[in-house]
């Protein structure tokens, strides 16, 4: 299937406009289901923080950026977008999305026999492989090699069904890695700070190294974007190494973020511990000192 060539003029991107139901669908139903919950949850008087609902409405907006704007219009012609696309899908999306807290959401606001299957699901074979961190780690890792590096990606430019199992795969690798990584929600595999940390570190060499593939290649790497008419045809391969430059610059910026983050968490949770450490101290000093007064009042019983 030929793509559809968008405009060039200065207009275009504003008038270009993807028309896929599908991905308006499951939008439009991901929102509905989380807005559902946080009215269940008001309804009830239970509080839910607005800072992670406003997290996960921003996930799901870089998420319509990125599937339902012109900038999947031009994915299809430029290798450049197509790249800032998978950033959104991978680096901004996914941790936002987690960070408001979706599973915590369901939990609070379904009924108690959903809330048992829920922790089911997440304590069964399935919810314990996928939390695993080292498969979240494989699949973030493994996902765009394996796209990037083999027919799927050129595919993908030819065929809308491929293109939308290539986004699936994407942003299901992201929430996979990103779950456990972010840390908000309940896991059958909790990982400790030092580990989230490392894990995000060990990811940017071989981010790296896959840009670095793509930007030292001497011809383009997809035949479909070379096909295309000109001034998209001619400049695939500028396209091809800017797109490298954007997956070495923006992702490792949102690995480095996403490490100081991390770290912040690590110290504030410390800090959490050491006050309710300081506290317990506190209380059983207070209740020393009363027993203690206690005793020297006026025919008050001594033991002698």
């Amino acid at each position: 299937m030929d793509a559809v060539v968008p405009g060039t003029g200065p207009w275009s991107w504003i008038l270009t406009w993807p028309a896929d139901p599908f991905a308006v669908a499951i939008l439009m139903a991901v929102g509905f289901v989380y807005a559902g919950g946080l009215r269940r949850l008001r309804l009830a008087g239970t509080p839910f923080p607005s800072r992670w609902a406003l997290a996960f409405w921003c996930g799901l907006g870089a998420l319509a950026v990125a599937l339902v704007s012109p900038v999947d219009a031009y994915a299809d012609a430029s290798f450049s977008v197509h790249m800032a696309q998978h950033l959104l899908l991978t680096f901004v999306a996914p941790p936002l999305l987690a960070l408001g807290a979706p599973i915590t959401l369901a939990l609070r606001a379904c009924s108690a026999p959903r809330a048992r299957m829920i922790t089911g699901l997440l304590r069964g074979p399935i919810g314990r492989t996928l939390s695993n961190p080292v498969v979240g780690f494989t699949l973030f890792v493994g996902v765009p090699f394996a796209i990037h590096m083999s027919p799927l990606f050129d595919l993908a430019l030819r065929e809308p069904l491929v293109h939308r199992a290539e986004h699936a795969a994407w942003i299901a690798a992201a929430l996979i890695y990103w779950w456990p990584i972010v840390g908000r929600d309940p896991t059958p595999h909790p990982v400790s700070y030092p580990v989230r940390m490392l894990s995000l570190f060990v990811a940017m060499p071989l981010m790296s190294f896959l840009a670095l593939s793509i930007y030292i290649a001497d011809e383009p790497l997809y035949p479909t974007y070379v096909a295309l008419p000109a001034p998209w045809g001619t400049q695939a391969l500028v396209e091809q190494r800017w797109a490298a430059v954007q997956m070495w610059l923006v992702g490792n910026f949102a690995l480095v973020l996403a490490i100081l983050l991390v770290a912040v968490a690590w110290k504030h949770s410390e800090d959490e511990g050491q006050r309710r450490v300081e506290a317990r101290l506190d209380a059983d000093t207070n209740v020393r000192a009363s027993h203690g007064k206690a005793s020297d009042k006026p025919g008050a019983i001594q033991d002698r």
